[in-house]
């Protein structure tokens, strides 16, 4: 996913201000997954996928929160290939 993903989403909603039906998702950097890692301290998966849908698109954790399921799910399919589960020994 070297370009960003445009998702189009079942209804309007409201991003940085904006009222869209649409939301790009970027490819993740490291960066962006130990953020998310290092905030989500102690969050379940959908606060990890909700962290990492915002810190892909530019929007915040509650405009995504806002989102129906069926948004949530289109979303979440891009970035959960990118999140990386460590196993219990430590290894990626």
């Amino acid at each position: 996913m070297p370009e960003p993903v445009k998702v189009k989403l079942s209804t309007t909603y409201k991003i940085a201000g904006v009222e869209t039906d649409e939301i790009t998702i970027r490819e993740p950097k490291v960066a962006d997954l130990i953020t998310v890692e290092s905030v989500s301290n102690g969050g379940g998966n959908n606060a990890v996928l909700t962290l990492m849908i915002a810190q892909l698109s530019g929007a915040t954790q509650p405009e995504i929160a806002q989102f129906s399921i069926s948004d949530y799910k289109r979303c979440s399919k891009i970035v959960t290939p990118f999140l990386i589960e460590a196993s219990a020994d430590g290894d990626a």
